[in-house]
Parts: structure tokens; C-alpha cells; sequence
């Protein structure tokens, strides 16, 4: 479970889609003993040209259309690019991917190709469909009917894959009993790992709370006036009067006319500075998006301790609430704060 600690005291805060990878049969093994394959020496000069420009002239991973190849090459023939094209493909430099109706182009890392130039035919099959899965990974099944492969040969693949470190076996929240592949140098995204809500796949429900108690009072300090606020707020007011009570009144008998701010005031902590108090106060190690934040915001609102107002835009502790540690919202526990002194 990730780790929770408890804010020191008088801590504040104010203080494009993924295109679909055509899986294709890279060539067989031709690796030499060293491993060492030198892939470009095996290309013809105009293919070299075209695969360090494709390389070099944009950032890694970009996907080439036919027609940026073209003018990247300066070629137009349309036959004469393929050739150069196919060419790369052939020796796994280059890999043919498909967005909506058009086939796009996409050159791979000399050092990656010469991992898959070095696996079997059966391998490399394995390794191009776990590897066009991306971040949410594949089922061992879907591997199996993709490929047509045995589910022997499947599983002495992936046992090899695996020990080479191409690959990891990870574990999915939505599908726990399926064994799931993804390329080792990826992270699962977090459909698959379930955010920071889960640990091992299982969720977490202690470190939820526990966040959800330290948001509650942090909220609620921030939402509560102090001694230093007095000027801003009521004082308290007597039953019998309607005003400021006497010495001789019963504290039972005191109306507290506003233990919150006035309806004008606009200092309530907003969803950017709760994430920047859970991020900066050190109370967990486990980093957590704004979007983490307003999941837990919710989860107060819909418990009834703490309200949105301005339009959305900032939250205040809704007086009475309580946190799951017994800290509460509630005058009696002001009524030091208060003391009776300042008001008469």
C-alpha cells in the first residue's frame, strides 16, 4: 500500500489518437554470432538516404504519410519510393502502419531492428502484435488467434521474449485472471494499472481513505475562520437579545450567528491549490494528477462534507461534517478560538 503521512501542523497550501499498428512478419533470423548486423551496410544508397532522413528530419516515432516520403526524399515516382520503402521494411528499419484508410510509414531504431533480426520468425510475429498493442498491452488468447500459432509454440515465445527483457507480464484491474503482455520499456496505462487507486491490482482502500480524511481537513481548515479572521465574521449573538451576549449568560444560550466566512469571501482553496498541498506537504510518495484530486473532491461532495462554490471553481467544508477520524466541522471545537473575551 503506498504510503500516507499526516501533514505537519499549520501546514497550508496556499502556499492526437494512436494510430493502429499493421502487424507484419519481419523477416527470419539471419543474426551472426556476435549480434552485430549492421542493417544500413545491407541497404542501397538511396534506401540509406531515405531511412536517416526519416530518422533525423522529424522527432522519434513520427509517422510519415506517402506524400511527406515523397517530399522528404525528393522522389516521385511512386514505384522507385515503394522500392526504397520495401527495401527498408525488408531489413525491419522500416514498418507500415495504417490510420483510418491511408498506409502511413514509420521508421524503427537501428538497435530495435536488430532485436527482431535476431529472434525467430515466430518470435518476431509474437514480438509485432505485443509490440502494436501499445500501453494496454494483449491477451495471451488474442495472441494466439492472431497469430495461428500453436499454443505451445505461443508460450515458448513469450518465454523467450521474456527473458531476453523484451517484454513483461503485467496485471490488469478490469481482466485479473488474463495474462496480459506489453513491451518492457512501456508503462501500463492506467485502464490497465487502475491509477494510483490500486496496489497489485487490488484496490486500496486504506490509502484511499486516508487521502480522503487529510483532503477533508484540509478543506476544512482552509474554510473555518481563526482568531487572526475575527474582523471578518459575526460575533456570537444571545438568544434572549438578539445581541452581543453578556458575562452573565449561559454558554448554551449563545446563537454563534457565522462560523464561516462572509458570502463574498473569495479565499476557499480551488482544486489546483488542494493538488498542489497533497503534492508539495509530503504526505504520500505517490504522485497524483488533478484529475486523482477531483475524484477524491467528488467523493466529499457526494459524502456531504464539503460543497463546491463560485460556480465550481473553489470548496468549503460544510459545517457539522465530520472526517473519518472523528475530525469535525463543528463550533465546539472553535470555542477556545473564539473565547468569549474578544466579543464583549
Amino acid at each position: 500500500m503506498p504510503s500516507v503521512k499526516a501533514p505537519k501542523a499549520g501546514s497550508s497550501a496556499r502556499a492526437a489518437s494512436q494510430p493502429y499498428t499493421m502487424p507484419l512478419s519481419p523477416p527470419a533470423s539471419s543474426a551472426s554470432s556476435s549480434g552485430s548486423m549492421h542493417l544500413l551496410e545491407n541497404l542501397s544508397q538511396p534506401a540509406q538516404t531515405m531511412y536517416n532522413k526519416m530518422m533525423n528530419s522529424m522527432p522519434e516515432g513520427h509517422i510519415y504519410t506517402q506524400t511527406e516520403l515523397t517530399e522528404l526524399v525528393g522522389i516521385s515516382d511512386p514505384l522507385r519510393l515503394m522500392g526504397l520503402i520495401q527495401e527498408n521494411m525488408n531489413m525491419g528499419l522500416v514498418k507500415m502502419l495504417q490510420q483510418g484508410d491511408d498506409l502511413c510509414y514509420q521508421a524503427i531504431k537501428k538497435e530495435d531492428a536488430e532485436k527482431i533480426q535476431a529472434m525467430t520468425k515466430d518470435e518476431a510475429m509474437v514480438y509485432s502484435y505485443i509490440e502494436s498493442s501499445g500501453t494496454e498491452g494483449i491477451w495471451t488468447k488474442t495472441i494466439k488467434a492472431k497469430t495461428n500459432l500453436h499454443q505451445s509454440v505461443v508460450q515458448r515465445c513469450l518465454k523467450s521474449l521474456e527473458s531476453k527483457r523484451y517484454i513483461k507480464n503485467i496485471k490488469s484491474v478490469k481482466y485479473p485472471t488474463r495474462k496480459i503482455y506489453m513491451l518492457a520499456s512501456l508503462q501500463p496505462s492506467i485502464d490497465v494499472t487502475g491509477g494510483p487507486w490500486f496496489t497489485d491490482s487490488e484496490l486500496d482502500t486504506e490509502f484511499i481513505s486516508s487521502l480522503l480524511s487529510i483532503v477533508f481537513r484540509y478543506v476544512m481548515s482552509e474554510s473555518i475562520p481563526t482568531e487572526d479572521d475575527k474582523a471578518l465574521v459575526h460575533p456570537p449573538r444571545s438568544k434572549k437579545t438578539n445581541r452581543k451576549f453578556t458575562k452573565n449568560e449561559k454558554k448554551e444560550e449563545i446563537v454563534y450567528d457565522q462560523l464561516s466566512y462572509p458570502a463574498n469571501y473569495s479565499a476557499y482553496p480551488s482544486q489546483t491549490q488542494i493538488h498542489e498541498f497533497v503534492q508539495t506537504s509530503g504526505i504520500t510518495t505517490v504522485e497524483l494528477a488533478q484529475s486523482d484530486i477531483k475524484a477524491l473532491l467528488d467523493v466529499l461532495i457526494y459524502d456531504g462534507k464539503i460543497e463546491t462554490i463560485d460556480h465550481g471553481m473553489t470548496y468549503r467544508a460544510i459545517l457539522g461534517a465530520t472526517a473519518d477520524d472523528g475530525t469535525s466541522a463543528e463550533a465546539s471545537e472553535y470555542d477556545s478560538i473564539w473565547s468569549y473575551g474578544p466579543f464583549l
